[in-house]
């Protein structure tokens, strides 16, 4: 073990040791606003549990990774919404936004998708690469859900023999806000949320339960064990076979791809 560390340490891979401990990343929150003009609208945010306290962990090459995503992010999507609009208020449930103010247009609720990171080792590189996605889901001032968009951020940093978690932090803060400002730019641009702004009634146009199932995104995906199994299709040439069809992606949203490790961006 301890020639396998040092044999890391010679090639410059930091705390990527096999075996050498656990890496613990919170991302810092000073975070700068976007410079961006203010809607005069009244808007809600709703943190479900599991996005205000989220911690991304993962073991790999004997290391153990622990993330503090949530409560960074409550406070930068926060900073951000203020940015945009002349008045944010937080809700406990969707369904009490009006309650808890009459003028609220409508009401976001955050949801993480997925972040994965590159490291050094991993690339056979030098830097560490990040991508996050979120899901903003969004709801009328009734409380009813009645559209999401999936937003993705990317972040990478050179390696440094100075810190071990350093690197990551700054890929992860970068990745934050890279979607922070996507977010800034497209979400006033969408349909839906132009309507609502606007004061027209916008009502769910799919069941509770369809809306539901979309709106949980990855965390309520069935897990393998649980999930039907497809049927077999028919082999190519025979028939009954039907070729593969292209994925399609609505204008004005990501199409929402399953949790995997990140596509690193361009230096």
């Amino acid at each position: 073990m301890r020639q396998a560390c040092s044999a890391l340490v010679a090639v410059g891979l930091l705390a990527l040791m096999a075996g050498c401990g656990a890496v613990r990343v919170e991302p810092k929150q000073q975070l700068p606003p976007p410079l961006i003009d203010k809607l005069p609208a009244t808007i809600a945010l709703h943190y479900p549990a599991e996005f205000a306290d989220y911690i991304h962990k993962e073991t790999r090459n004997q290391v153990d990774y622990e993330i503090a995503l949530g409560p960074p992010h409550v406070l930068k999507l926060r900073r951000l919404m203020e940015a945009m609009f002349t008045r944010v208020v937080e809700v406990d449930d969707p369904a009490t936004a009006l309650a808890t103010d009459p003028t609220v247009r409508l009401v976001l609720e955050p949801r993480f998708e997925d972040y994965a990171f590159l490291t050094p080792r991993d690339m056979a590189g030098e830097s560490f690469t990040v991508t996050i996605r979120y899901r903003l889901n969004v709801f009328n001032p009734q409380g009813e859900r009645v559209d999401g968009y999936v937003f993705t951020g990317y972040g990478r940093q050179k390696s440094s023999m100075v810190s071990s978690t350093e690197p990551l932090v700054v890929a992860t803060q970068r990745a934050m806000r890279d979607a922070g400002a996507k977010i800034a730019v497209e979400l006033t641009s969408q349909d839906t949320v132009r309507r609502l702004l606007a004061g027209i009634e916008v009502r769910p146009q799919r069941s509770a339960a369809e809306e539901k199932e979309e709106a949980l995104g990855s965390f309520g995906a069935p897990s393998p064990a649980t999930a039907p199994a497809a049927e077999p299709a028919a082999p190519a040439g025979e028939p009954g076979a039907v070729p593969p069809a292209e994925e399609a992606t609505e204008p004005g949203r990501e199409s929402a791809k399953p949790p995997g490790e990140p596509t690193p961006p361009a230096d």
